[in-house]
């Protein structure tokens, strides 16, 4: 299975809290079965599980619900691309690199 298809649940599910919990659910239930993968198959449950918390009581505009599929659409980019070069090296510095982003976007959404 290919992790794009995190982002097509989220993009059929209209791009709302329940789409991504139900990502969340798929990326979580995908760690014991891809342990090649299982770190990011985390950071990708980690982004969702941060999405569902912030908005799961709160007004969710369009827009907002637009940006953050973005956001989690690069990340799963940046793994599929790491994934597909074949080296462990590209995929540790996409492991970073996600994991700084979610951590950067995280602390961005506390600030306000």
């Amino acid at each position: 299975m290919k992790m794009t298809e995190l982002v097509t649940t989220i993009e059929a599910n209209g791009k709302g809290v329940r789409a991504f919990g139900e990502c969340g659910r798929q990326a979580r239930d995908r760690i014991a079965g891809n342990p090649d993968q299982a770190a990011a198959y985390f950071l990708l449950a980690v982004a969702t599980d941060r999405f569902v918390d912030t908005y799961d009581d709160q007004p969710l505009l369009a827009p907002r619900a637009d940006d953050e599929f973005l956001t989690f659409k690069k990340y799963v980019e940046q793994f599929e691309k790491a994934r597909e070069n074949g080296s462990d090296a590209e995929m540790l510095k996409a492991l970073n690199e996600v994991s700084k982003q979610i951590a950067e976007n995280w602390l961005r959404r506390t600030e306000v």
